[in-house]
């Protein structure tokens, strides 16, 4: 079972090489595609959030919001 400490370490070294939205987004899909049916409404919405960067700047996240994300991820 895939859990949200799993889902959270994932997103945090995506963060080993920077902070790049696209990179992080590519992450969150493969995520998505691999561990579908495992993850919780939570952690659908956070998956989702994070694929939609790659859609425009208006739902791009700071480095600082991606991080206070995957802190609410920890905390779920």
């Amino acid at each position: 079972m895939y859990s949200q400490a799993d889902l959270a370490m994932d997103l945090e070294r995506t963060l080993a090489r920077g902070f790049d939205i696209l990179r992080i987004s590519k992450v969150a899909f493969e995520i998505y595609q691999d561990h579908g049916l495992e993850i919780t409404a939570p952690m659908d919405r956070a998956l989702l959030t994070l694929m939609a960067m790659e859609e425009g700047e208006e739902f791009e996240l700071t480095e600082s919001e991606f991080l206070a994300l995957i802190s609410e991820i920890k905390a779920m």
